[in-house]
Parts: C-alpha cells; sequence; structure tokens
C-alpha cells in the first residue's frame, strides 16, 4: 500500500506497508531502477528491519549480477558490486562519532548508488538530496517511510505503481 504524504514544497515522502521480505525486494528494486548516479540512499531501522533484504532487491533493480552475494559490510564497512550502475553498500554500524568522515564514501560513491545502513553515525554529513528509508517492525512484516525530493519520490511511485499492474 503507497501513501503519499508532504514533508513541505520541495520534499515529500511515501508510507508503505511491506507483507514479506518479497515486498521489501521489489521496493528496493524499484529504487534500483530509479536512481541515477550520485544518488543517496539512507537505511534506517533497528537490527533485523529489513536495511540488508532492501539493498539485495536494490542490487537487482541497478542490474547487479544475482550470482553475489548481497550481505550487510558490517565488519568490511564498503562492499562494492557492478551493474548498470556501480552500487556502493556501506554499513556504520560498528564506527564511533567522526569514524564515517575517514571513509570519504560520497566521494568514493559518486559514480554509483550509495546505500547506507546505519546512516545516523555519521552525524548530519549526507547531502540533502538523498532518499531516506525508514524501516520498522510491524505484525505482520515491516513499514518503510521514504522520503526525499518530490521528484525523486513522484519517479519511485510511478515505478511502484508500474510493477503492481505488471
Amino acid at each position: 500500500m503507497v501513501n503519499p504524504g508532504s514533508m513541505g514544497q520541495e520534499a515529500t515522502s511515501l508510507e508503505l506497508e511491506l507483507a514479506d521480505d518479497e515486498a521489501t525486494l521489489a521496493l528496493g528494486r524499484a529504487l534500483g531502477r530509479t536512481l541515477g548516479a550520485g544518488a543517496v540512499l539512507l537505511l534506517s531501522g533497528e537490527l533485523g528491519a529489513g536495511k540488508t533484504t532492501l539493498t539485495r532487491g536494490l542490487a537487482a533493480g541497478l542490474g547487479v549480477d544475482p550470482a553475489y552475494v548481497i550481505a550487510s559490510p558490517t565488519f568490511t564497512l564498503l562492499n562494492i558490486y557492478p551493474g548498470r550502475l556501480e552500487l556502493f553498500h556501506a554499513d556504520l554500524y560498528r564506527l564511533g562519532p567522526g569514524e564515517a568522515d575517514d571513509l570519504e564514501l560520497l566521494d568514493q560513491a559518486a559514480s554509483g548508488v550509495l546505500a547506507v545502513e546505519w546512516p545516523e553515525r555519521a552525524g548530519q554529513a549526507w547531502p540533502a538530496e538523498a532518499l531516506r528509508v525508514e524501516l520498522a517492525h510491524q505484525d505482520p512484516g515491516r513499514r518503510a517511510r521514504v522520503s526525499g525530493p518530490a521528484a525523486a519520490i513522484a519517479r519511485l511511485a510511478a515505478e511502484l505503481a508500474a510493477g503492481s499492474k505488471g
């Protein structure tokens, strides 16, 4: 279910009910099909909320070879996967204040799509045009709130609508 919400003139959001992992993967695929080079996707939610599952769908939408195992880079900090656009998948869970700055993630990922789990560990270092996905458990499934620039949210809503018809 998609419920458009408003966050002002320049930004907007979508509220989504994701019944299961397949619905979370579908959201990720839709994001991957709509994002361009330099896009930043900030993934928030408690442990087990679906951040890595969503990133698996994102990888599929970006054309990453399904032979790649998309896993949370909790210990490696950053995994890079080739696709239509490279996917830079970062997990900042184990970092302390200021440590994320040393990674220079935005510079590294400028030619691809950067997906960041636990972005709050880096404070306010993210660009204003970043898309934010907040995931939360609900019974059954999970709830997602995707927020960001109005044009990006409109493209995502159109992609999700097209996907639900086919």
